[in-house]
């Protein structure tokens, strides 16, 4: 009687372990499933991470493929880039040679990431250098990514920069 209770107490416990490690399992796979995707704060900062890697490498069509078509800049030397295609003309740029990072670095550990129903906004410092239009810079900036949930993922609808005073460097 004592081994048959002793194994039974054996399986009961097996038993408990695998469905909690099945239940876990589940959990996890439900939580990053298509069905159960929704604006978050975290997959808000997923796609600006992936701004980010897009722009640290001239990746184009990976930068491009975030923006929304209404896409538009505030520069930070005030001006207000909103003509129809500024993000095809971006991409082309960027394409051609004319628009290119040689470093890229955001400060992710201290974005301020908010969501707003199916709108978010991404403020966060970057410290950046490249080239634009065969002229080189380098730059601090706070910038203001303001992103639309829409098809299960975010796209960028206004970039914001603002150059931290005394760092722009042409």
């Amino acid at each position: 009687m004592r081994t048959t209770n002793g194994r039974a107490k054996w399986i009961i416990g097996f038993l408990l372990i695998a469905s909690t490690e099945m239940f876990m399992a589940h959990t996890v796979r439900a939580a990053a499933s298509p069905a159960n995707d929704a604006p978050s704060k975290e997959n808000a900062l997923a796609a600006e991470q992936e701004l980010a890697q897009a722009m640290r490498t001239n990746d184009a069509d990976g930068f491009c493929h975030l923006l929304d078509a209404d896409w538009a800049i505030v520069n930070g030397n005030g001006g207000f880039l909103d003509d129809a295609g500024v993000g095809d003309s971006v991409c082309a740029a960027i394409k051609a040679g004319a628009f290119t990072r040689k470093t890229y670095e955001p400060d992710f550990a201290n974005a301020r990431v908010r969501v707003y129903g199916n709108i978010a906004t991404v403020t966060f410092k970057l410290s950046l250098s490249g080239s634009f239009n065969h002229k080189d810079f380098s730059v601090k900036e706070v910038e203001t990514d303001v992103l639309k949930w829409e098809d299960s993922g975010w796209k960028c609808v206004l970039t914001h920069e603002t150059i931290v005073r005394g760092t722009l460097v042409e």
